[in-house]
């Protein structure tokens, strides 16, 4: 290997090898020594790709909002709201029969259905909206990160697809060689032997922050649905004295309390309107008065359903704008939720108050300002903390940095039966583990002296004078527990439309309904050098929870079993290092990063 090499050969000496006429001996070195460096260099490239690490562009939505497949980025007409949706039909070229153009969406915050203006034409200098969609994310993967260490579960991996070793495929690795799988309510359980429980496989922190979705954002809410009187998501958890009421900004997207000796609350209802509600809406608007009619109908919200935004265009869902479908709700019931908050602390002392809620339990989280420690309890103690190795507390206790009057990030979470506390973004560790016993997700609550899951999550205060400038609401994937191709349309087809909305915006109906008693279950089971893998997307994934039936009609070849071999594990996805362009050669740098 000589890449830019010095000559050995004296200068002026004479070569045996035929030159044209006119060359001298220095310029037939450099060219020589041009190609050789220039050969060398494929050589290395070469060998780079094939045993350190390879460039791949993702397709498909499979691992939606993780990483993006050919998509669409799409500002909300009425909200603002960014948010992406597929457009993996478009990797096709027309007349070919499989092409379909993407002509409306739906906004994961705000839920307005939008015809696309896919007629605009491109420019060179601004960015195109929602005008065109955009390749997918080109990621760079590591071939060698499993040489050094094993795989570990909720690594994203990328594999050869055991049905046709041709295909490369990325997904997330969840389940783990002798292991069984349980897929369970959108959780992953797992066990090494049948004289073991199955125990839920948590996420680490890490993992949780970066697969959280986005639910409500109070930075986007819509001039329409103000102007009509839609109901805040955000209201008074109940009456309280003058003087200890949330009182929210004129545009609803700021809230500020005084809070006295009593605890005062600002609950969430997820009072997302209907595509039969904004057609009401838009039927009685009047654009020159910006004024409108709300809808005849009684809105006190409805569960937090697992809706894919990426999944809602009317080539993957078959629907037409205004139309109501299970893809504008989802299939199942979400109660791993997270609330983001940016909180103006204008006293020097007092409690800031957070609180979460899934299947009746409810999670407290109590703040003291003077102080900075944070206490975590579950039903106000009466459950308890449970540790993997069976130790128990009734109170988790930390400290923070939050310290008398300042400004504030908070993000409190329960995902995967634990809860999480960031402050600032920097996650909080507590004094004992704050992980409880499963269960909490079997159906959910409600009583006539606390709306518990219809209202699941919560700020509030005590004896403080707070302003929150912005809340988000957020939710963890749920799996769907699928394991024939059939149990995919199942989902969609065991309810009807009416019948999921009558449930879900019903809390009287949760009790007994089937909705939640008949959720699916699955297993797998993982011999040695085994590993199961699942798409983000859960909806619009085919991984091995579906191969055994759809293999031949992905590939062509033999049903794969539900598995990869680690034969046929590739490498480890570490980076995005190239998203779509928003301008020629000027990359959308706010998704450039590591791959979690």
């Amino acid at each position: 290997m000589n890449r830019g090499r010095v000559s050995s050969r004296p200068t002026g000496s004479r070569s045996s090898t035929m030159v044209r006429p006119g060359a001298s001996d220095p310029e037939i070195q450099t060219t020589r020594e041009t190609v050789e460096s220039i050969v060398v260099a494929v050589v290395l490239a070469f060998l780079f790709r094939a045993f350190v690490a390879e460039a791949f562009v993702i397709p498909t939505g499979s691992m939606a909002p993780t990483l993006q497949g050919r998509h669409l980025d799409v500002d909300c007409d009425q909200c603002g709201n960014r948010f992406q949706t597929g457009a993996s039909s478009e990797n096709y070229s027309p007349p070919h029969q499989d092409f379909q153009l993407v002509e409306d969406v739906t906004c994961p915050v705000c839920r307005y259905t939008m015809e696309l203006d896919r007629s605009a034409p491109d420019t060179m200098f601004l960015r195109r909206g929602n005008s065109d969609s955009f390749n997918g994310d080109r990621i760079l993967v590591s071939k060698f990160a499993y040489q050094l260490a094993e795989p570990k579960r909720w690594d994203v991996i990328v594999f050869k697809y055991p049905g046709n070793a041709k295909q490369n495929y990325i997904k997330r690795l969840v389940g783990l060689p002798e292991e069984t799988l349980l897929i369970r309510h959108g959780d992953v359980f797992v066990r090494k032997s049948e004289a073991e429980d199955f125990r839920i496989a948590r996420k680490p922190a890490s993992k949780v922050k970066a697969m959280l979705q986005l639910v409500d954002d109070t930075a986007r809410i819509s001039k329409r649905l103000r102007a009509v009187g839609w109901p805040s998501r955000w209201s008074q958890e109940s009456k309280v004295e003058h003087g200890n009421q949330w009182v929210n900004s004129d545009d609803g997207s700021q809230f500020r309390v005084t809070a006295g000796g009593d605890e005062s609350w600002l609950r969430y209802r997820h009072r997302a309107p209907w595509p039969d509600d904004w057609k009401a809406m838009n039927e009685t608007w009047d654009e020159s008065s910006q004024t409108g009619e709300l809808p005849d109908r009684y809105i006190d919200g409805q569960l937090i359903m697992d809706y894919y935004p990426y999944n809602d265009s009317n080539t993957q869902s078959g629907r037409y704008p205004g139309s109501l479908v299970p893809s504008q709700m989802g299939s199942a019931w979400v109660g791993d939720l997270a609330l983001e908050g940016s909180v103006l602390v204008q006293s020097e002392d007092g409690q800031l108050l957070l609180k979460l809620v899934e299947g009746g339990y409810v999670f407290d989280c109590r703040i003291d300002v003077s102080t900075g420690e944070a206490k975590l309890t579950i039903d106000n103690g009466k459950r308890k903390f449970v540790s993997d190795d069976g130790q128990t507390a009734e109170v988790a206790t930390a400290k923070t940095k939050i310290r008398g009057a300042g400004s504030y990030e908070l993000r409190f979470a329960n995902v995967d039966d634990q809860l999480f506390l960031w402050i600032n973004d920097r996650l909080i560790d507590f004094d004992v583990p704050t992980t409880f016993a499963p269960g909490a997700s079997e159906r959910p609550k409600y009583s006539t002296n606390d709306p518990l899951d219809m209202a699941p999550i919560g700020i509030g205060g005590k004896n403080i004078k707070l302003q929150v400038t912005r809340l988000r609401v957020l939710r963890d994937i749920y799996y769907l527990a699928l394991e024939l191709d059939h149990d995919r349309r199942e989902y969609n087809r065991f309810f009807s439309t009416e019948e999921l909305r009558a449930v879900i915006t019903n809390p009287h109906a949760w009790k007994d309904h089937e909705l939640f008693s008949q959720r699916h279950e699955v297993q797998f089971r993982l011999e040695k050098d085994q590993f199961f893998p699942m798409g983000d997307n859960s909806p619009q994934s085919k991984d091995a929870r579906l191969w055994s039936t759809t293999g031949s009609r992905l590939s062509g070849y033999d049903n794969p079993p539900p598995y990869v071999e680690r034969q046929y594990l590739i490498g480890k996805a570490l980076l995005i290092y190239w998203p779509h362009a928003w301008r020629p050669f000027w990359p959308n740098f706010s998704r450039m990063g590591t791959i979690r």
